[in-house]
């Protein structure tokens, strides 16, 4: 992968007179030998396949290439140590509501889906059928979410979750939802 940045080689100068020096292993310097003009010295291209790739991709595809790298590289540790030197992750919040691990960059309005609580199920009579042998009618309020479903419990939980939506780290923003419910 990253095997350019193995072997030093002479300084060369850049197009603005400046020297400079590159790493490039025996392959990669063949290709040098071939097209001297091949040092890349804009980053345009890198920054539009950088910004294409989703972030998950990009991550696997760097931690996986990392792992590939010989130990024997310092060269390329170095210089990809001292690149990534100044990177911060962002921090790993909670979510009060489902208590999942989340990142605010990655919050969306489907993040945290919480299922309906079952301990919470209220079975009311409504009032009785009208017509012969059709008994009394139920309601199952569910507490979790405020909302009804005809029958005596036997219905199941309404459609959906509970919740779904972003995650919340705040308390006040969880009951201020529930009110609203």
């Amino acid at each position: 992968m990253l095997n350019f940045l193995s072997r030093r080689l002479a300084p060369a100068l850049s197009s603005s007179g400046t020297t400079h020096s590159a790493t490039l292993s025996n392959a990669d310097s063949g290709l040098l030998a071939a097209n001297p003009d091949s040092l890349i010295a804009d980053p345009s291209p890198l920054h539009r396949l950088i910004a294409s790739v989703p972030p998950q991709t990009l991550q696997t595809y760097t931690l996986t290439h990392l792992d590939s790298l010989p130990s024997s590289d310092p060269a390329t540790l170095t210089v990809l140590s001292n690149f990534f030197a100044t990177l911060v992750p962002p921090p790993r919040l909670h979510c009060v509501r489902c208590h999942k691990g989340f990142f605010q960059v990655e919050n969306t309005d489907r993040s945290c889906l919480v299922p309906h609580d079952d301990e919470s199920a209220e079975v009311e009579r409504v009032g009785a059928s009208r017509g012969k042998g059709l008994g009394t009618e139920y309601e199952t309020l569910w507490g979790c979410c405020g909302k009804t479903v005809g029958g005596d419990g036997d219905m199941g939980p309404p459609d959906g979750w509970c919740y779904e939506g972003k995650h919340t780290v705040c308390m006040v923003s969880l009951f201020q939802n529930v009110q609203r419910n």
